[in-house]
């Protein structure tokens, strides 16, 4: 598990950053009062950063720093006042980072910082430069951020890694490389992914001016001369990934239904639709099951919509857990739909029962009610040339009904010339 050192001696701040933490770190923290208490936890527990004070009672002159370096732990330093000599003193040290001792925002921008660093370890930069000396430079400040880095020599070799690595989230590239240069394959990589999506961040120790014009007319997001001051790298970096992060997060926010966190109806029809075409050309199987909570109604009437939402919400989970790796939306009211690819009718039928079972079996807990609840399912699994998505929708539809008109808490199974129940 993910865990955080901080190490403060003011009991002042270390309440004001556990206040802080607590609220918005997205991992376990332990404080430090005095170095050696530091010492004695480091010798205890796995870190994957510390977040120190410079000047402790027990290490007036930053010897806590040198120690946590020394420990191979990335460091980021609080200090109450920062001069230009010991600035370049840390960061030659190695210091990932330095933050000013001011108000509550200082410590906000610490908590932001280390989340966006935890985020970090599972991010994947791809380093394309001719160099050897400058590309093991540039990886060694992208492992300070705790990135994942991949190193290439030239632009084919680049295209290749993208090609085959799905977890390369940033590219780096040098412009004079053989085989292919910076720019020509930052105009390849845009043919089918978007500065939104992908960031690139151009790097370049030449004079000419118009370079970084012309590497962000061709769709870098940034532009570097080498050699750089290290600040600016690792900001420039970190902007450029909590850019994409954030315009991720705004559209995924965008394709959520607001109560049940799962997908809306906009996303289902946008992921379906691509997903009915492959199947199609590919000649591979695609379940859609369309599956609505039994008398809903009774349960908003008999113990309120709060209760009903709380039923919504719950059964959604059980969406997600068994059906995990496939598109499960929320249709409309208590009605939801579920998109089954590349799975046999056999096993999708067999998945989609245990599934009812699951929440025939239930008992919602809701403070003292025990609320009980049923599903009917329809579904189509009917891929061709002769039957679109709208009709898979409409055949699944039609067998909902079906199971309701049956007895409800059943799957009905719509085929264009045959129907089996379950």
């Amino acid at each position: 598990m993910s865990k955080l050192l901080i190490i403060e001696d003011s009991f002042l701040i270390r309440k004001v950053i556990k206040h802080v933490a607590t609220e918005r770190l997205n991992c376990d923290f332990d404080f430090a009062e005095d170095f050696a208490q530091a010492r004695a936890l480091i010798d205890q527990n796995d870190y994957f950063l510390v977040l120190s004070d410079l000047h402790l009672p027990d290490a007036p002159n930053g010897e806590v720093v040198e120690y946590t370096l020394s420990k191979g732990l990335s460091t980021v330093v609080l200090t109450a006042s920062i001069k230009e000599d010991m600035r370049s003193s840390m960061l030659a040290m190695g210091v990932l980072d330095y933050i000013l001792k001011e108000n509550r925002d200082s410590y906000i921008n610490a908590i932001n910082l280390i989340n966006q660093l935890l985020r970090n370890r599972d991010v994947t930069v791809l380093v394309a430069d001719d160099s050897r000396s400058l590309r093991q430079y540039v990886s060694s400040q992208l492992k300070k951020l705790l990135y994942q880095v991949i190193e290439v020599s030239d632009g084919k070799q680049a295209l290749e890694e993208l090609r085959t690595n799905a977890k390369i989230r940033l590219l780096i590239t040098d412009y004079n490389m053989p085989k292919l240069n910076g720019i020509d394959l930052i105009r390849r990589i845009r043919q089918t992914r978007s500065r939104e999506e992908f960031p690139i961040i151009g790097l370049s120790s030449s004079s000419d001016l118009t370079l970084s014009a012309r590497f962000i007319k061709h769709g870098a997001n940034d532009f570097l001369i080498t050699p750089f001051i290290q600040e600016e790298f690792q900001w420039r970096i970190l902007n450029a990934v909590e850019q994409v992060f954030l315009i991720t997060k705004i559209r995924d926010a965008a394709n959520r239904d607001y109560l049940t966190n799962l997908y809306n109806r906009r996303y289902f029809f946008a992921t379906a639709t691509t997903a009915h075409r492959n199947a199609v050309i590919d000649d591979v199987p695609m379940t859609v099951a369309l599956l609505d909570i039994d008398l809903f109604k009774n349960i908003n009437d008999t113990y309120g919509h709060d209760t009903g939402d709380s039923v919504l919400i719950e059964i959604a989970q059980k969406l997600n857990f068994w059906f995990e790796e496939m598109t499960v939306a929320r249709y409309g009211g208590e009605e939801f739909i579920i998109l089954i690819p590349y799975m046999d009718s056999l096993n999708a039928l067999n998945q989609l029962e245990s599934f009812r079972r699951d929440i025939e079996l239930n008992t919602f807990n809701k403070g003292p009610k025990q609320v009980f609840c049923t599903v009917s399912i329809g579904v189509c699994d009917s891929v061709s040339h002769q039957i679109s998505l709208e009709e898979m929708i409409n055949s699944a539809d039609i067998a909902l009904y079906e199971a309701k008109k049956r007895g409800r808490n059943q799957i009905i199974w719509h085929k264009e010339k045959e129907k089996m129940s379950v």
